[in-house]
């Protein structure tokens, strides 16, 4: 047989694949025959999760919050497919019902798992943030993850016996083909309320758990999130939830389970919630939530220390069939459903004590109370003391009528300054046949009076078609939109004073705000307008507005561009007052119906036209913001009291001291836009015309 080449002894050779150790397979895969451990979460964490952080180092306690106990106990039942825990930020919650329940999973019963959080960003910090720090401090489950390639990434984890935990947000395609044992949805009431059109978190996880039939388990926490959709609900049931999408709404389709609290003095059971914890007021805030205590029903005192003894006590207790006694968990008559539901309120949350619930409601009262900004409210109420919020702008929106504001309105004189007032406002709403004007008187705290309202209906003499007949009345109505000459009567409206009561003197405006808006032509008009009185040296007390619902502050004065990122459109010489038409709204509402004179109070006069109490009450809050309550319906005046707080806003009223107020919020005696009393010819009668600012006097300006 000839011999191979010579150059064949240089070809790579063969080898032979290494075939897999069958024991090695053996080994890998034991974990899937192996039975599942039957130990329910409470006590497999109390047992097993390490806890790793800068307060505290060791196993999980259950007596660190254990009203959680019951709900993550009830994880593993056959009896219910889904669990729903609503309550306050800082309960343990997601620790107890998301954490627990994963460490759960993957120790003791391997199954594919899916957890959706509230967006993307927020499921990339529950991986990197929350999940990968448990496993960190817990080496016996981080030894059970896999370590082969698409094991490890941020939005999927593999572990030993064919376990994957999908970590994702709330869009269609991870709620649908796939299939789990266990969905948990956590901050549910974050997420949308309708999936790309398919349907609620809650009910599209279920379907997904369903194949696993008595096995399946939904789980879902959050703290409320949605508002309370009728005013004048009252509960049914002892444990009745407020009418709300989200949370609260699956929480109604369970058992309704309540935290309990034993009166230390009187032995009695109770919810401890937070409409129970009482405090004397002080001088500040922080004073008076240092006061804080909690009263029972029959009167006794629970002080804060004794806060953890009655947690330690405390028991669930969950509504039965009949719909007025309640019972415990695994009695036969609880109410029948597959949902086991429980709700508690922020004072049991272990980890927030009574003053910061209480400091925290007083200061977004405060700010509430001063600006109408309800949202440091509606985030301590839902967040701190995890209650339904209900906007109380809307609550009194929908109640208000005009009736009820003629009710409110008050008997004093129109085009008179009120005595307390320091600084008149003007406001103008352009419609098409006329200017619809209001005055304002302006007191200490921004109190508010409206004392004149008139319209400008025909236009100057001097304006095309102005010219009037026999009986004095132009060829034309006034027509904003076509005729910039008819802006010409604006002017004067500055220069009118009103007499002050028990005073010597009158007071002209400050300044003016008019609404840009409108047909086509009246904001080039009113571009015009502004430029005219700029020349003129009245440019620091002539403002435009500029409503949007959309935007975030209550006003802006800004450059339109700024505002409406029209930058191929730049015209810097003008600014404008953008107004957040339905946060004002809201202040506005709620300063007409204060019965009490004082700060933020609006006072309405009874001798005002019958058409100003009709269109003030011509709009109504909704879940989209403030709409009309018919279509067409006049609403000028609540249009125009809105401008008038913006115009304040912009004038930074609200920043006043009123100890040392600036010129043209001094008293009639002292202030820069009074004139003695001589009718309305007070144009050149300045009492104490404004102060000189360089080699220039501003006696018409308020800065």
């Amino acid at each position: 047989m000839p011999s191979a080449p010579a150059w064949v002894r240089f070809l790579p050779q063969a080898v032979a694949p290494r075939f897999a150790d069958a024991g090695d397979i053996i080994l890998d895969r034991l974990p899937t025959l192996r039975p599942a451990r039957r130990i329910d979460v409470p006590t497999w964490a109390e047992q097993s999760r390490r806890l790793a952080t800068t307060g505290y180092q060791g196993l999980w306690r259950n007596d660190f919050a254990p009203y959680m106990t019951e709900p993550s106990r009830m994880v593993t039942s056959r009896k219910y497919g889904a669990v729903v825990f609503v309550g306050p930020a800082r309960t343990a919650k997601s620790e107890s019902l998301v954490l627990n329940v994963i460490g759960h999973r993957i120790d003791c019963a391997p199954s594919d798992m899916l957890v959706v959080c509230q967006t993307q960003d927020s499921a990339k910090q529950f991986s990197e943030r929350k999940l990968a720090p448990m496993l960190r401090a817990n080496r016996e489950l981080a030894a059970k993850q896999m370590t082969g390639r698409g094991a490890d990434n941020i939005h999927e984890k593999r572990f030993a016996g064919n376990m994957n935990l999908q970590i994702r947000w709330p869009v269609i395609g991870y709620f649908s083909q796939n299939e789990y044992p266990i969905v948990i949805l956590t901050d549910r009431d974050r997420m949308p309320d309708d999936i790309d059109g398919e349907g609620d978190p809650f009910t599209l996880g279920r379907k997904r758990t369903q194949h696993a039939g008595s096995l399946g388990m939904l789980v879902e926490e959050s703290s409320p999130g949605r508002p309370i959709l009728s005013d004048d609900w009252k509960p049914e049931t002892p444990h009745e939830a407020p009418p709300c999408g989200g949370s609260l709404g699956d929480y109604n389709l369970g058992t309704r389970g309540a935290f309990y609290w034993f009166c230390p003095s009187c032995g009695d059971p109770f919810r401890p919630e937070f409409d129970m914890l009482q405090w004397e007021t002080k001088a500040t805030p922080g004073e008076s939530a240092r006061t804080v205590e909690m009263v029972c029903p029959h009167g006794c005192c629970i002080p804060p220390d004794q806060k953890y003894a009655c947690n330690q006590a405390g028991i669930w207790l969950h509504e039965m069939s009949d719909g007025k006694e309640v019972c415990e968990i695994d009695d036969p008559r609880i109410r029948e459903t597959d949902i086991a539901s429980y709700r508690c309120e922020g004072p049991v949350a272990a980890m927030q004590n009574w003053e910061q619930l209480v400091l925290r409601q007083l200061q977004a009262k405060a700010t509430f109370d001063a600006t109408g900004d309800d949202q440091a409210l509606k985030a301590t109420i839902t967040l701190d003391q995890g209650k339904a919020y209900l906007p109380l702008v809307r609550n009194i929106g929908e109640s208000v009528s005009e009736d009820t504001l003629r009710a409110l309105a008050e008997r004093y004189p129109l085009k008179i300054v009120p005595a307390e007032a320091r600084f008149l406002t003007v406001q103008i709403d352009i419609q098409g046949n006329r200017f619809v004007v209001h005055v304002d008187a302006w007191g200490e705290g921004l109190e508010r009076w409206l004392i004149d309202r008139f319209d400008i209906a025909q236009p100057p003499e001097s304006a095309p078609g102005g010219q009037r007949d026999e009986k004095g009345n132009a060829r034309r109505a006034i027509d904003p939109a076509r005729y910039f000459e008819d802006w010409k009567e604006l002017p004067e409206i500055l220069h009118k004073a009103y007499p002050v009561a028990d005073s010597a003197f009158s007071l002209m405006p400050v300044a003016m705000i008019i609404d840009s808006a409108g047909r086509p032509g009246v904001t080039p008009n009113a571009y015009r307008f502004l430029r005219k009185m700029q020349k003129e040296g009245l440019g620091q007390r002539v403002y435009l507005a500029k409503g949007s619902s959309r935007l975030d502050d209550r006003a802006r004065y800004v450059e339109p561009e700024k505002i409406l990122q029209q930058k191929g459109r730049r015209i810097a010489d003008i600014k404008l007052v953008f107004v957040g038409t339905d946060k004002v709204k809201d202040e506005i509402i709620l300063a007409v119906t204060r019965k009490e004179p004082g700060p933020g109070k609006y006072h309405l006069s009874e001798h005002l036209p019958a058409q100003v109490f009709a269109e003030m009450t011509a709009e109504v809050k909704t879940e989209s913001g403030w709409e009309r309550r018919k279509s067409g319906l006049p609403n000028e005046a609540f249009d125009l009291s809105v401008y008038g707080k913006a115009l304040v806003i912009v004038l930074k009223g609200e920043k006043i001291d009123w100890a040392n107020p600036p010129h043209w919020a001094r008293p009639a005696n002292e202030n820069s836009f009074a004139v003695r009393q001589q009718g309305e010819a007070a144009k050149a009668e300045l009492v104490h015309p404004a102060p000189v600012r360089g080699r220039r006097v501003r006696s018409q300006g308020i800065r």
